[in-house]
């Protein structure tokens, strides 16, 4: 593989309360000249390696994007005391925060344990007869391994393997209280310009409720019919243009649901991506998971694939 001619860039990544500065260098000093890259995951991959030697950087999990101005088809009220079914506003905002850290990394400064985190708000904030309440926030703190690989399976490259524990929430108790905990499994695959995932996960089981309050029991027992079982994405790049889409299962054949999630993003800068965002089906939020939605918007995110 020829070295890269692209010019090195600066990366911000922003969480509050951290502001994380490093400078990605898309053929960092004593990378492995020999390792296996597709040009898709290419400058993503070697950024992650980059960042990783940095003791004091944190990197992107997944998507970190604000949209502005989001159109749902059915925003669920119960989120927020304020809030009814005549006066929740369609129109919100959505924006995701997500990082990781890494906690154990091997030679390759590619594989290892990561702690990873991610928020995801739902914002009224064109909603003044209410004052602009956050009508969903959910939180998913992730524990899991990734091995790189340089493996070959026909003609894709399996880039990684993952396993680890995930738990998420959406910070509320009493009957808005929606939360689960999960082990997952998950493979990438990719070729020139093209990339897919697979991920499966296995629920934790919780004791039923013994009555309708008790806090210590399963807020949303039948959660997977709702959300899914496995998830499945295909990325591509077309010129510019970046597609992604996730599939999500509850791989049954009586009752079959999921949902649908489409990203399409264009570059404006060297940093930031136009994203446009469309959503049909379960689990559009915690406190909507159960509940199908359709949802399209328009922002910007940070630069990911």
């Amino acid at each position: 593989m020829k070295p890269s001619t692209r010019k090195t860039r600066k990366l911000n990544v922003l969480y509050p309360p951290l502001i994380i500065s490093v400078a990605i260098n898309s053929t960092p000093a004593n990378a492995n000249k020999d390792k296996v890259t597709d040009p898709i995951l290419e400058e993503r991959q070697e950024g992650i390696e980059y960042t990783n030697r940095n003791v004091f950087s944190i990197t992107q999990h997944r998507r970190n994007y604000l949209l502005p101005v989001t159109y749902a088809t059915s925003p669920n009220p119960f989120g927020d005391d304020n809030l009814t079914p005549q006066n929740v506003d369609r129109v919100e905002a959505k924006y995701q925060l997500s990082v990781k850290f890494p906690l154990i990394v091997e030679e390759d400064y590619l594989s290892g344990l990561h702690l990873g985190f991610t928020t995801v708000a739902f914002w009224q904030v064109y909603n003044s007869e209410v004052s602009k309440p956050f009508r969903e926030i959910n939180y998913e703190p992730e524990l899991f391994y990734k091995w790189h690989t340089d493996a070959q399976w026909l003609s894709y490259h399996l880039e990684s393997f993952q396993l680890g524990f995930s738990h998420q929430s959406n910070g509320e108790s009493g009957r808005r209280s929606r939360s689960w905990d999960r082990l997952f499994a998950g493979i990438t695959l990719a070729n020139d310009d093209v990339y897919w995932r697979a991920k499966i996960w296995y629920r934790i089981p919780e004791s039923e409720k013994e009555f309708i309050d008790d806090a210590t029991g399963d807020d949303n027992p039948d959660i997977e019919s709702f959300i899914g079982r496995s998830e499945f994405v295909f990325g591509r790049r077309m010129g510019k243009f970046g597609i992604e889409t996730t599939v999500r299962n509850n791989l049954s054949v009586n009752k079959n649901r999921g949902s649908v999630l489409l990203n399409v993003t264009y570059p404006v800068t060297d940093r930031y991506d136009v994203l446009l965002q469309y959503f049909n089906g379960y689990g559009d939020s915690l406190i909507d998971f159960n509940r199908h939605q359709q949802r399209i918007g328009l922002g910007i995110q940070l630069n990911f694939i």
